[in-house]
This record gives structure tokens, sequence and C-alpha cells, in this order.
């Protein structure tokens, strides 16, 4: 798929995460009516998705060398340098410590290779390539209380799903899986009337984010942190 359709793609995977959700809602509507606590949650915020290193390679040269071992021409390490990250989320609460969620994170790391033991004696080099990142995930949380009086109300999440990596000029885009879990609280803002939860907030996350495949590939499973915080409206 070209590069320029990336933003349609993610808009429509979220689209379709939104449609998932409103089915879901449907059959449980006299259920929600009667309920407690609000089911639909929207937020976004911000952030720093954090750097991983993608480990160093040799580029060797193969010889007629009777012993087999090969001509190393140079060594090279690869990194996604850490950056700033913006996301939106689409959230359905099953139960009232259940959600089910769905998230897109956008950011402009670099991918810096670093060229070091050059056979030639060259001086180490560092080539540095922006990207533009795209990562669409689909998980759960699950509050750890109810109680409704709590400002703070501590959570865990996890789940799973793609991430796309465009180089500048848009002359390349590699795709990849991404699979998280990590912890967090929310903060409600207002006075709650009598039991019922707090409908705005502020929400803080601090996940581990593995990536696979795409940028990473070769590389195996390259885990990085990425921790942000936003606000969060529920109906």
């Amino acid at each position: 798929m070209p590069a320029a359709r990336v933003p349609a793609l993610s808009v429509f995977m979220l689209a379709g995460a939104a449609l998932v959700i409103s089915a879901l809602a449907t059959p449980a509507s006299a259920q929600a009516r009667g309920s407690s606590f609000p089911r639909l949650e929207v937020g976004g915020g911000g952030g720093a998705a954090g750097g991983v290193s993608f480990g160093d390679r040799d580029a060797n040269l193969l010889t007629n060398s009777t012993s087999g071992a090969p001509f190393r021409l140079f060594a090279t390490s690869t990194e996604l340098r850490p950056a700033v990250a913006l996301e939106v989320r689409l959230g359905y609460r099953v139960t009232p410590r259940l959600a089910a969620e769905g998230r897109l994170t956008f950011a402009r790391p670099s991918l810096v290779v670093s060229i070091s033991q050059d056979a030639e004696d060259a001086s180490p080099v560092e080539a540095t390539s922006r990207l533009t990142e795209y990562v669409v995930e689909g998980g759960a949380s699950w509050r750890l209380s109810v109680d409704a009086r709590r400002q703070w109300i501590p959570f865990v999440s996890g789940g799973a799903g793609l991430a796309r990596h465009v180089h500048d000029g848009r002359a390349l885009a590699e795709n990849g899986v991404a699979a998280y879990a990590g912890a967090g609280a929310l903060y409600g803002l207002g006075t709650p009337r009598g039991l019922a939860p707090r409908r705005t907030g502020l929400r803080f996350d601090v996940r581990l984010q593995v990536l696979s495949g795409g940028v990473a590939e070769g590389a195996g499973a390259s885990p990085r942190v990425v921790a942000t915080a936003g606000a969060f409206v529920a109906f």
C-alpha cells in the first residue's frame, strides 16, 4: 500500500473499532440504561515513546579462504530514537471493571544506523532517517477498584496491533506488529453524584511495547517503554 494512504488506513481501522463497539453496545442497551456507570469512553493525550535498540550486525563478504570465515567489511548498530507521541483512544466498558479499548498512536522518531570498524579504516559515521510512525492497537484494561468515591483508580492493560513506519520522502514504508502490557491510573474530575462515577478525568499510562517485524525485522522482539498522559470523557 502506498505510504500516502497511511492516514486513511488508520482512520479506517479506528472507524471499524467504533462500529464493533457500537455493535456490542446495541444488544446491551436495555442493561446500559439501568447501569450506574457510563459505557463509552473517548480520550486522547500525549507523551513519549522510548528508544529501542535493534542490535549489531556485520556486513560480511564471502571469501575463498579454506577456513570458510567471512571477511567483515564494516559493522552496523541500529536504533530507534525516543520521540514525542500523540494518541487517541476509544473504549467500551463491558463491566464496571473491564473495558475494551482501541488506540491510535502517532510519533516522528529517528532511525539511526551507526557504521564502524570499516575494513579500510574509514571513520565511523551515522546515517539518520526520520520516520513517521503509526501504531494501531486493540486491547483491554482492568480497573483494580470500582469505588466511585475514590479519585484515583489504578488499572492494568494489555493488547496488540499493527505498527507502520514511513520513511521521509515516502519512498519506503515498513509494516510490523506491536504488543503491549502496562499499568496506569485514572484521576476523576468533578464531584460524583451519589455513587455514580465521574464522567471526566485524566488518564496516566505506562506500558511496555514490543515491536516485531517491519523496522525491527531481523532483531526479534524489540521492547521499549511508552508513557502518556491525557484526558477522557465518558458517556
